[in-house]
């Protein structure tokens, strides 16, 4: 709090606990949290909320950043998963495709046998 202007300092010292509890739920925090913490500790979060600058982010926004990683490991976790898939397609196709060149070709050998 020591790094809020005085004014600021006044401001919050002079907050009630409910309007403090109040800004830190707007800010993001959970209610489990702010409703655990006492007077003191809610002038403090709330004085770092007020500060200019990288603050430490609410609750919701690691949550939101843990979700997003985790849908970017689940987009290339299919991303892998299709690759996989259509590499052992074409594998199959390959092979396919290689039964019926040799299908071909004992065909035309057995043509070629019965002419003779």
């Amino acid at each position: 709090m020591d790094k809020l202007p005085a004014d600021q300092q006044a401001a919050v010292a002079k907050s009630s606990s409910d309007p403090l509890r109040q800004t830190l739920l707007s800010a993001g925090e959970e209610e489990a949290t702010v409703s655990t913490m006492d007077r003191g500790a809610l002038k403090e979060v709330a004085a770092k909320q007020k500060l200019p600058g990288p603050v430490e982010p609410s609750s919701m926004e690691r949550e939101l950043a843990l979700r997003k990683l985790e849908l970017e490991f689940e987009l290339e976790v299919r991303k892998m998963e299709r690759q996989k898939e259509c590499e052992l397609e074409m594998k199959r196709l390959e092979k396919q495709q290689e039964s019926e060149q040799l299908e071909c070709q004992r065909r035309e050998r057995s043509r070629k046998n019965g002419e003779r």
